[in-house]
């Protein structure tokens, strides 16, 4: 949807990967999710959404679906496009992107080597999915419930505090036509996009990791030769 909405001019559009390119932003959402499902701390004003999110025309995907009826209190006016998906499809998606991502092993190391990325989206990314989805079972039936049943009542809320004549219920193989006249915006004179969300997100954390052991490697090189420069002279006046 992402690219949909740039293509329509109303980009930037805010999505997962704009904290993957700006991972500062982690610790907004987390402060953000923190106040909203923890009770703790101020919760989220126009003020604060401005500054997180004011360079953007428009947003989607988490987190900020986790933030409906505030984005909807602090932009009254603006428009709600819920994309209808197959539930059973989306879980199996967020099984090979975000769960994958989360449960990796290579996340407590990373943790521990980068200050900057890991230790800022790894805690984001954890308290979002708890809010939404709940604790992770290890049970795959019982995870699987969490994850529809939060997945179900994100559109149950978005459906309740939006406006009908505020959203649109859109799949995405109508393509343009219904699109552009909700937003009101031209038919664009090229193919609709067809990009896979879930390859493209995979390819984003794919990058997101990659970034994420470049940095730990500059970061913790002084001290890896610093040990190195102890064990030789240890060795060499033993």
């Amino acid at each position: 949807m992402q690219a949909v909405l740039n293509d329509l001019g109303l980009g930037p559009c805010y999505h997962m990967h704009s904290c993957f390119q700006n991972p500062m932003d982690c610790d907004m959402w987390r402060e953000a999710l923190d106040a909203k499902f923890n009770n703790r701390g101020r919760k989220y004003g126009k003020k604060d959404w401005d500054q997180l999110l004011g360079n953007c025309q428009a947003v989607a995907d988490i987190p900020p679906a986790a933030f409906i009826p505030e984005l909807h209190e602090a932009y009254p006016d603006a428009k709600v496009i819920i994309i209808q998906r197959d539930p059973e499809k989306w879980y199996t998606s967020c099984l090979r992107t975000v769960v994958k991502f989360t449960s990796s092993k290579q996340l407590p190391v990373l943790f521990l080597l980068d200050r900057y990325l890991a230790r800022r989206m790894a805690p984001m990314m954890g308290l979002l999915l708890t809010s939404l989805f709940g604790t992770e079972s290890k049970d795959p039936v019982k995870m699987k419930e969490n994850w529809i049943r939060g997945y179900n009542d994100a559109y149950e809320e978005a459906r309740r505090v939006v406006p009908p004549d505020q959203r649109l219920e859109y799949s995405l193989g109508q393509g343009w036509e219904p699109l552009c006249e909700f937003l009101g915006t031209e038919v664009p004179d090229k193919p609709f996009p067809h990009v896979n969300d879930s390859a493209a997100f995979g390819d984003g954390i794919k990058v997101l990791v990659k970034r994420m052991w470049i940095r730990a490697a500059k970061l913790n090189a002084p001290y890896v030769v610093a040990a190195l420069g102890v064990g030789l002279a240890w060795l060499w006046y033993r």
